[in-house]
């Protein structure tokens, strides 16, 4: 990973968000697009360059140590589910893929993508991706404004309900449904929302994905015995690909 310039840089990326700027990173191993996309952010006010990665995990590090919001991200560059544990971990960095038409079509990747910039790609076309995720920004962030900080309301079968934060338990997925278990409720509330999407609407740090098919409200942990998590007479596994995450949580509320 190319390494940042000492404490200013950090103390720079950590203020950006009040200042409405937008922390850039360029993901790639073969430095195809550095000198271009580096000179482009560096061009336009808002933008901030944090660095460079070259391996998903880095990518995930970074992302985190300098609260990437955006990544410029190669094509031919493994995706490995990185993008998916930074939104589960709080963090939910825009993709601007850089790629040909030809490559597009050809090779997928399983991250979230925002936009695409094709190569060779100009200036111009840079500063039109960056002018929708501006707007992308402003509209969600009118829309967090009015949003609660401590209830949702869930579609169910004929009915709309109103579900506390604080009374979740756990939410277990069901194909394209997910069954939300509530403190002093026998049945659970069923709606229609896989379970990925209803954990984009959990408050990242109250909440946390333990298995393809659990998420955990980390309030409500009775205990945790191999690998195994017990809520209200419930055993929930953890499973292999999340054990990292859920045991960075637990240490960090230990």
């Amino acid at each position: 990973m190319q390494q940042n310039t000492g404490n200013n840089r950090k103390q720079h990326s950590k203020n950006n968000t009040a200042q409405g700027v937008f922390n850039c990173m360029i993901a790639e191993n073969k430095n195809k697009q550095n000198t271009v996309l580096r000179d482009y952010i560096n061009k336009v006010s808002k933008l901030h360059f944090t660095g460079k990665a070259e391996s998903p995990e880095e990518i995930f590090e970074h992302t985190i140590l300098y609260k990437v919001d955006i990544i410029f991200w190669d094509i031919h560059l493994p995706e490995s589910n990185i993008i998916e544990r930074l939104k589960e971990a709080g963090h939910h960095p825009l993709v601007v893929c850089i790629a040909t038409k030809p490559e597009q079509e050809k090779q997928e990747t399983d991250a979230d993508i925002f936009s695409y910039l094709y190569k060779p790609f100009s200036f111009d076309r840079f500063l039109a991706v960056i002018n929708s995720i501006k707007n992308y920004s402003n509209s969600t962030a009118n829309l967090q404004h009015i949003k609660s900080k401590n209830f949702l309301f869930v579609k169910s079968e004929y009915k709309i309900i109103k579900v506390k934060f604080e009374d979740i338990l756990f939410c277990e997925g069901m194909k394209d449904y997910t069954q939300i278990y509530l403190k002093g409720k026998n049945e659970p509330i069923l709606t229609l929302n896989n379970l990925k999407l209803f954990a984009s609407k959990l408050p990242a740090d109250e909440f946390i994905r333990v298995h393809r098919s659990y998420i955990v409200s980390i309030m409500h942990i009775d205990s945790i015995v191999r690998n195994e998590i017990y809520i209200d007479k419930k055993i929930i596994p953890v499973g292999d690909s999340y054990k990292d995450d859920f045991y960075q949580v637990i240490e960090a509320n230990s």
